[in-house]
């Protein structure tokens, strides 16, 4: 019995369910059989865990918990009886939970009765709950379109020309419609970008025509997901950025959080795919700007936490736009946020990038040779901030040194992913070659330069074309 579906069930069980659904078998409206009383209370003597030996099939057919006659075929009777029983009692909470879904059953009997006056009210306490609701969300829009769809079925009842519910209920389910389909088509271009997994959008592409010919200025939410959705399509074309950042900006009081924070990530996607592909260092400001609202409205943080790799991105982000002021505000206001097994090692991390670019050189370098590198991707990240010190600070032959046994460890790291070392390595070469190189030596700087792999190829490759220029 330890494996089969009611067990399994009755261990997900919270202590007020299992009470509740005791009471629920207490109604012989519900349940008209004593003997599932008895076998629930039974049962509900091993709660939590249901790990009894008592819960064996053959101890419960002697323990007869029922009091009438059990054997296996009765036992098997009992049990499926009981789970038909709890999943009536589940059904009853979740419908508890939603009253919107009482009012709906509501208007339709009363529609079918002919009772105005009882419909009329539960019409309005169905409104009532609508405009209640705090977000405009796909259920949202659901709900609007179920209850302009009950109101013309009441209307169709009289005799008339035009009826206006028609019309409401058409419109209604056109920005119900509309709304997820560009969500869904959002989510199926956008694993085709990321992880290369193709699906059909269907009329995904027609509905993505006919809104950019015939835009709906009262439904905020169409818009919504049609720019995210054109941003990703025309990565060229800005506006489309633009367009979302506004309509979000606008309108965040109606989306819910979870939702607000995946919208602002299609954004902060763009952000990242302008500035490593197009070049276009102007959105590392944007990119910083996004993140310091969600940083703001908690929506970064994960069960309270933040991500070390999101607080590292967003102190080399506020860096690299010489927001040195807001790097060491970040730094030290969300330090302990962080998990508190990553702690110290990525704020130390963090504090000696910050005083690398403020160029307190000695007390970067001394906070980075005592931080624990047995994480790959951390200790790649420290040997490019190190051989950066190192060269600005004239130790060419500390620098040349130091690039030989980076290149060994490269060499006999398993951990890091093929991907990564090839960047780390092309980061070591040119630096190297770099280090050879004096300053007069114009035209060797010049074919350095123009030999650099672009940006998803190398480490640093900014820094290296702005040393080698002599910048």
């Amino acid at each position: 019995m330890h494996q089969s579906k009611l067990i399994e069930l009755l261990r997900q069980l919270s202590t007020r369910q299992l009470s509740r659904f005791g009471e629920f078998l207490q109604s012989p409206y519900f349940n008209k059989n004593k003997e599932n009383c008895l076998f629930f209370n039974y049962l509900n003597a091993f709660a939590p865990a249901f790990e009894s030996p008592e819960l064996k099939k053959n101890a419960v057919i002697r323990a007869n918990p029922t009091g009438a006659e059990l054997d296996e075929r009765t036992l098997f009777y009992r049990m499926n009886e009981l789970m038909q029983l709890l999943e009536q009692f589940l059904s009853v909470e979740y419908l508890k939970e939603q009253p919107l879904e009482e009012q709906w059953a509501l208007m339709e009997t009363y529609r079918q009765m002919s009772l105005d006056k009882h419909y009329n009210t539960a019409r309005k306490r169905a409104r009532k709950w609508l405009d209640k609701h705090p977000f405009q969300d796909a259920a949202f829009l659901q709900w609007q379109y179920r209850l302009a769809e009950l109101e013309d079925r009441y209307a169709q009842r009289y005799d008339r020309k035009y009826r206006e519910e028609l019309q409401r209920a058409a419109d209604a389910l056109d920005r119900a419609y509309l709304a997820e389909k560009l969500r869904y088509s959002l989510e199926m271009v956008n694993a085709a970008q990321m992880l290369d997994i193709q699906y059909n959008l269907q009329l995904g592409e027609a509905v993505l025509s006919w809104l950019q010919e015939h835009p709906l200025p009262d439904a905020p939410r169409v818009a919504i997901y049609l720019y995210a959705l054109l941003m990703l399509q025309e990565p060229g074309n800005q506006e489309h950025y633009r367009q979302l950042y506004r309509l979000l900006q606008d309108n965040e009081a109606i989306l819910p959080p979870n939702e607000l924070k995946d919208l602002y990530t299609y954004l902060l996607n763009y952000c990242t795919r302008r500035i490593n592909q197009y070049r276009d260092r102007s959105y590392l400001g944007y990119f910083l700007d996004i993140n310091q609202y969600l940083l703001d409205k908690g929506l970064l943080l994960e069960n309270g936490l933040l991500a070390p790799w999101r607080y590292s991105n967003l102190m080399t982000v506020g860096l690299a736009t010489g927001r040195l002021e807001w790097a060491h505000q970040f730094l030290e206001n969300y330090k302990n946020l962080l998990p508190q097994d990553f702690r110290d090692n990525i704020y130390h991390f963090n504090l000696a990038h910050y005083l690398y670019h403020r160029k307190d050189y000695d007390r970067a370098q001394a906070l980075l040779n005592q931080l624990d590198l047995r994480d790959p991707l951390l200790a790649i990240t420290v040997k490019n901030l190190l051989a950066k010190i190192y060269f600005e600070t004239g130790q060419t032959e500390l620098l040349l040194s130091f690039l030989e046994a980076y290149r060994i460890y490269l060499y006999r790291q398993e951990l890091a992913r093929p991907r990564l070392k090839e960047q780390a390595r092309n980061f070591v070469d040119f630096t190297r070659k770099l280090a050879r190189l004096a300053p007069f030596e114009t035209e060797k700087r010049k074919a350095l330069a123009e030999s650099l792999p672009p940006a998803t190829e190398t480490f640093e490759r900014d820094w290296l074309l702005k040393m080698i220029r002599g910048e």
